[in-house]
């Protein structure tokens, strides 16, 4: 009886195990969103508050045969066409992204190499909290990345005017580190231009773009933004 109980046990936790294969979650602090503002002439560049666009986690668990990402924010998350929400995983056989724009989400997990994917995942909004269950199609064992990016605008995918956006982790955003004064000493936070009193970064170079090349997946993001928008917009046709 006791052997069989052992036994039971021993295989009770080997399934607990297997269950959970691969999880991670990143915490971003808050107050960390980044302002955007060129609509006065002069380019405003600086942290400010903006909860339902400041994420404070992004996360993924991989139990059997399925993937849940999450990304939280510190307001909650809107359903307007000016608010963007997306998270990435990217593992060195697979890609899974999930979007939540105007009150819809979409998304997509790939396998080239196995030729798998899964192109309708679960994806639900509750308070604070985009969360998407994909099927897994891939492995997990190494280049594991994981980051999530929202933005809000005032206009429409406008970064010509004001605009808000923020990463997690910090090290994605493009920023990340850099001052905000317009003077050529690198490395400080001073503000050595002639208006005295502001922290206004008063240089008169349009900012850079938003989303840096050089990091995985972001190449894509502009263009999964587009046809997200463009999906949405056929949905609602019909």
């Amino acid at each position: 009886m006791k052997r069989t109980i052992a036994i039971l046990i021993g295989i009770t936790l080997l399934a607990t195990l297997g269950i959970t294969a691969n999880a991670e979650t990143i915490s971003d602090p808050t107050g960390d969103v980044w302002n955007f503002d060129w609509s006065s002439g002069i380019y405003n560049f600086e942290h400010v508050s903006k909860p339902n666009v400041d994420i404070t986690e992004v996360s993924y668990t991989v139990n059997g045969d399925q993937i849940t990402i999450a990304l939280k924010v510190y307001g909650t998350v809107s359903n307007s066409e000016l608010c963007h929400y997306y998270a990435y995983v990217n593992t060195s056989d697979s890609t899974y992204w999930i979007s939540w724009i105007e009150g819809e989400g979409l998304g997509m997990a790939m396998n080239e190499g196995a030729m798998q994917m899964d192109l309708e995942p679960e994806i639900t909004v509750s308070g604070n909290t985009v969360t998407a269950v994909f099927n897994v199609v891939g492995t997990f064992s190494s280049g594991i990345e994981l980051w999530g990016w929202a933005a809000e605008y005032s206009i429409e995918g406008d970064i010509t005017s004001e605009y808000w956006q923020d990463w997690a982790p910090n090290d994605y955003d493009p920023y990340f580190g850099d001052d905000d004064d317009d003077d050529t000493t690198p490395g400080d936070d001073d503000d050595d231009d002639t208006t005295p009193g502001d922290d206004d970064d008063d240089d008169t170079t349009p900012p850079t773009p938003p989303i840096p090349p050089t990091t995985p997946g972001f190449e894509i993001l502009t263009l999964i933004a587009a046809i997200g928008v463009a999906l949405i917009a056929l949905r609602k046709r019909k």
